[in-house]
């Protein structure tokens, strides 16, 4: 019993559906041409084009397309070539096997070099072989190639056609969608799903009005969402910037002035606090930091030098530059004592000012100093005036602070409450619900 209960739920998705589907009709066409051809090489084109995404199942249509006349076409020549030629020499099999594996470089040249489509490399020769290999003996092997193009032509339309095809149905494009990003809609791993992966993409693609709000910063943020087609601006550093994904450029920031800056990480320094400055000059976040860093702020700064995204700087703040935030990492009770003394100051007041617990590493904390006015929901209405937006829907995990609160949430299911939203059942269609 125990081990029925860690099998997993049986779901069964629209693309198996229309995977099915396709095949069928490919069995279907096949009768209705009289059984014609082989309907194995139209299902395998159609299943092939079963791709998650339109552009993907177009670049993958035409892939197919591309291997299947290069390899066709050599493949005739073999055959010409056989029965004209090679049958009349001596050892004639020989020959014939050494004209096939010649015109293996030549399909594979022409397919990877001439036409630039290496992805069609390998369907070249899997209908090159198909052809020469299994059809050498055909009274008319040349009906076999009219066929076998045929045959992956069919796959190819019907796999198209059925991935297209979707119910009628209303798509809400009059409201933005702004969802939260970690505990949201990365969940606990910090990393999407491959289905969330595929159903955000198609909803990007079909034009869902997305977009996301973070504490991560630009570098953290494109390392999690590299694989999401993002077109709207997104909200980062917890409401400190706004930037555009699509054209790589920031469109608001609300920084702390120069002289705050310095005078804060002074402070802070002589309380033995070390802090990185994270300035966005041009379009480009440029951290700075004034001394080498120790202990965990060294395992820290080891791991995060090396992505592309993240510049660090060992030298002062040059003078008069802004700053979107700053940041420390050291023990709790060193991080809390400077907190109070922020607290003391009265600069909690003036400042937007966070501490909390690490989770990477056991017994230290952050903190970290913004802008008072640098907030998500300030930034969520630069958002709205960016996009033209009047009416937003949010999601996140805390309490009274969205419109939908996802407790304990994973990607998978924020996913599929976003598409419900965006694409409303046709029974809540149909009745205004």
């Amino acid at each position: 019993m125990n081990r029925l209960r860690a099998l997993p739920r049986v779901h069964i998705g629209q693309r198996i559906v229309k995977s099915a589907l396709s095949v069928g009709l490919c069995f279907l066409i096949y009768v209705l041409r009289g059984h014609h051809g082989l309907p194995f090489y139209s299902a395998l084109a159609a299943l092939q084009c079963m791709q998650p995404l339109r552009e993907s199942t177009q670049r993958m249509a035409a892939q197919r397309f591309s291997g299947t006349m290069t390899g066709a076409a050599f493949g005739l020549v073999i055959l010409m070539l056989n029965q004209r030629v090679l049958l009349r020499l001596p050892l004639a099999y020989l020959w014939y096997c050494l004209a096939v594996s010649l015109a293996i470089v030549a399909a594979l040249w022409t397919s990877a070099v001439a036409l630039r489509r290496k992805n069609a490399a390998y369907f070249s020769c899997v209908v090159f072989l198909s052809i020469t290999m299994n059809h050498i003996g055909d009274e008319n092997p040349y009906l076999f190639v009219f066929n076998r193009v045929a045959d992956t032509l069919i796959g190819i339309a019907v796999g198209m056609t059925v991935n297209r095809f979707h119910l009628p149905q209303r798509r809400r494009r009059d409201v933005l969608f702004v969802t939260a990003l970690d505990d949201v809609l990365l969940g606990r791993t910090s990393t999407l799903t491959d289905y969330g992966r595929v159903e955000l993409n198609r909803m990007l693609e079909e034009g869902i009005p997305l977009s996301v709000m973070t504490m991560r910063t630009l570098a953290s943020f494109l390392e999690v969402m590299s694989e999401i087609h993002l077109r709207l601006p997104v909200i980062l550093m917890d409401g400190a910037a706004l930037y555009d994904p699509a054209n790589n450029r920031f469109l608001e920031k609300r920084e702390l002035e120069y002289d705050q800056a310095v005078e804060l990480t002074g402070r802070l320094r002589r309380l033995g606090v070390d802090v990185c400055q994270n300035a966005i000059i041009g379009n480009s976040v440029l951290i700075f930091y004034q001394h080498e860093p120790e202990g965990m702020q060294r395992a820290l700064y080891d791991r995060l030098r090396r992505s592309p995204y993240r510049n660090y700087i060992h030298r002062p703040l040059p003078e008069g530059e802004r700053v979107v935030y700053l940041m420390a990492l050291d023990r709790q009770e060193k991080i809390g004592a400077a907190y109070r003394a922020l607290q003391d100051a009265g600069d909690t007041e003036r400042y937007k000012v966070l501490c909390y617990p690490s989770d990477e590493y056991e017994g230290y904390a952050y903190l970290k100093i913004y802008r008072k006015d640098a907030t998500k929901l300030g930034m969520l209405e630069a958002l709205k005036a960016h996009t033209g937006y009047e009416k937003v829907h949010t999601f996140g995990s805390l309490p009274g602070q969205y419109d939908e609160f996802i407790p304990n949430a994973t990607g998978d299911r924020v996913v599929r409450r976003l598409k419900r939203e965006y694409e409303p059942p046709i029974w809540r269609n149909n009745f205004n619900l």
